[in-house]
């Protein structure tokens, strides 16, 4: 074998391995779930606190933070988990500021309904899933429909 022919093969399989590189690393962009996040949820036969977890995406605009609340208030994913709050309850809007986590739930927080938690019950967990996920989280401040409610520290 000449000199030539070993330069080619290398540079043949250089751009195979580079070409197999760049095709796996575009199917796992196509592909990608979100982050991973672990949510807590109280369960609906006994008083435990269960976990489920789930992959949550960002879309343009949207912070992390907030992504994660719209997936919280959606509830479990499961039926043996109670939601945290009644049906209906969203954020109208949720940021953080110097490290405060400033939500506003819609007034069906308000509502307890059977198969929920309670309201102090939910805004605990809530409060607890917050600190678990968001470590640069220090205080939270909750409000139903614009009116301060409830401050967690």
């Amino acid at each position: 074998m000449t000199m030539n022919s070993l330069s080619a093969r290398r540079k043949i399989s250089l751009i195979i391995v580079s070409a197999c590189f760049c095709i796996s690393m575009l199917f796992w962009g196509i592909s990608y779930k979100g982050k991973r996040y672990v949510l807590l949820f109280r369960s609906s036969e006994s008083k435990d606190l269960c976990l489920e977890s789930r992959y949550i995406r960002t879309y343009k605009g949207q912070s992390s933070v907030s992504a994660f609340v719209d997936e919280l208030l959606l509830g479990p994913e499961t039926e043996r988990y109670r939601p945290l709050f009644s049906p209906g309850t969203r954020a109208s809007f949720c940021f953080v500021r110097d490290r405060v986590l400033y939500v506003n739930l819609t007034g069906h927080l308000l509502s307890e309904t059977e198969g929920s938690c309670t309201i102090k019950d939910g805004m605990n967990i809530f409060k607890s899933n917050i600190k678990k996920n968001f470590k640069n989280i220090k205080k939270i401040e909750m409000f139903a429909d614009r009116k301060s409610m409830y401050e967690c520290r």
